[in-house]
């Protein structure tokens, strides 16, 4: 492997990160992202207020924090800030208004464990072949719980599990935006949380090759209303200046019948001028139960973007909150979910806009192939009224293949200033007669033609992972779904 390049110099974290005070609380973060929030290192339950601390009131929380204990955990703090929050946590329902169109009962019908960690010589069989193009720093998380990294990593950086990592991102960065803007499943994260892959990449630093980190989950094979559990956590740092790549690929290990829920949390901050290119390719098997969490910090001038691509899984869902929080700030997301027959694609992101000069482009792109399928966007881009000569766009292009699949959409553009570019547009339809027609008119039977236009359908967001040997696997999987529905017309 060719060595990355990095023109940083290690120790130079403790010299840039300021001291700044919000009330009587002192918070060494840097500026930017000083939002009043306490460390959790701060907040820290003791053992006996936790067992003073208020019966849980919610019967399935109840049930998940007794089967979720970690026995050994390298993330204490937030285990006992999120176990104390647990008390009046409740599961969402169909009545409350981010989840009416999302029937969680596959997972609230089910118990859920910790599994036994499978051995290196089964998770060899799962992540052998499952490479990229180039050469990665390749990290394999299995059950949550980082079990191997390889690959050349920068002088002063680090990408590893919490054994290792530098203190002081652990202390001010780890779970401080899941606590303030985190969900309920993050919450049910960091209560049972046993490792969390941390990236750091100090100032003016390049990674050369990307982070690929490959989240494996166990499965709890036939035994039927039980689920293998695992709560995998991403932490990533960048500093002023700095780049990478990181591409969180989620896959099972048994697709065929093996169920697992996953609830996986990605926290990350961009300093001033810092670049991340973000991947989230989810390849479970059909069984599966996959909500995910990514929550953003942008800094002035900072670029985020996403690019992430749904096939598999019985039930997933994935929250994206960013926030910019300095100008001339760029934020690009693209989305293609496929909902197969019984599937359910859940997408919900907010993006707030607070400074001048920003940019943030959206796509999202899904296709219900049956009847039993279902897919949610709720997108929410904010320009607020200091975020003047914003250029903003969202779409969302949407695709039934059956007459009674369900797409529930609802974009949500909202402008407070009055200097601004933005664009907005929405379209639930089956495939275009003119579209058609005109591929006919090539000599292009009627059946070839429509699997044509489904299977290009994807392509424009597919491409975008840039990675040859990534987007094969995606494709192949997306195939195998495809084919099945046109293979019963």
């Amino acid at each position: 492997m060719q060595p990355s390049s990095c023109s940083c110099a290690s120790g130079r974290m403790q010299a840039r990160i300021p001291t700044c005070t919000n009330g009587s609380s002192l918070c060494r973060r840097p500026t930017h992202f000083c939002l009043a929030r306490t460390p959790l290192s701060n907040t820290r339950c003791s053992s006996s207020a936790l067992a003073s601390a208020q019966a849980i009131e919610d019967p399935w929380i109840e049930t998940f924090s007794a089967a979720t204990a970690p026995s050994s955990s390298g993330l204490p703090q937030l285990n006992d800030v999120c176990r104390e929050a647990m008390a009046t946590l409740r599961m969402p329902t169909l009545r409350n208004e981010e989840y009416r169109f999302t029937e969680l009962a596959p997972l609230t019908q089910a118990s859920v464990f910790l599994p036994e960690g499978p051995s290196d010589a089964q998770v060899a069989e799962v992540v052998d072949g499952r490479v990229l193009d180039q050469e990665t720093v390749r990290v394999v998380v299995v059950d949550g719980v980082v079990r191997s990294v390889a690959g050349v990593i920068p002088e002063g950086a680090y990408v590893g599990g919490v054994e290792g990592a530098p203190k002081d991102i652990l202390q001010f960065s780890l779970g401080s935006q899941s606590k303030s803007r985190g969900g309920p499943f993050a919450t049910l994260n960091g209560a049972a949380a046993r490792d969390c892959t941390v990236i750091y990449v100090p100032e003016n630093c390049t990674f050369m090759a990307p982070i690929h980190v490959i989240n494996v989950s166990s499965s709890s094979g036939s035994i039927e209303g039980n689920l293998a559990f695992s709560a995998p956590r991403l932490l990533a740092f960048l500093e002023a200046g700095s780049s990478a790549a990181i591409v969180e690929e989620f896959v099972s290990m048994a697709r065929s019948n093996g169920s697992h829920a996953s609830f996986s949390v990605a926290e990350i901050e961009l300093d001033d001028t810092a670049s991340l290119t973000h991947k989230f390719v989810e390849l479970d098997g059909n069984n599966a139960i996959n909500i995910k969490s990514t929550l953003v910090s942008q800094g002035k001038e900072s670029t985020y973007s996403l690019t992430e691509v749904r096939l598999g899984g019985q039930l997933t869902r994935h929250d994206v909150g960013i926030v910019q929080l300095g100008e001339r700030t760029n934020t690009e997301m693209k989305h293609f979910l496929l909902a197969g027959e019984g599937q359910t694609h859940d997408l919900h992101t907010k993006l707030k806009l607070d400074h001048p000069e920003g940019t943030a482009n959206q796509v999202h792109k899904c296709i219900a192939v049956s009847d039993s399928s279902k897919g949610v966007f709720d997108g929410n881009v904010k320009v607020n009224r200091l975020a003047q000569r914003t250029d903003a766009g969202q779409l969302s292009r949407n695709l039934l293949l059956a007459p009674r699949a369900t797409v529930n959409v609802k974009p949500n553009l909202q402008i407070v200033a009055d200097d601004v570019k933005c664009t907005h547009g929405c379209a639930v339809s089956d495939l275009e007669a003119d579209q058609l027609f005109y591929l006919q008119t090539r000599g292009i039977d009627p059946a070839s033609a429509r699997k044509m236009l489904v299977y290009s359908f994807g392509g424009e967001v597919m491409q975008k992972l840039n990675d040859k040997r990534l987007i094969e696997r995606a494709t192949d999987q997306a195939t195998t779904t495809l084919d099945a529905v046109f293979s019963r017309q």
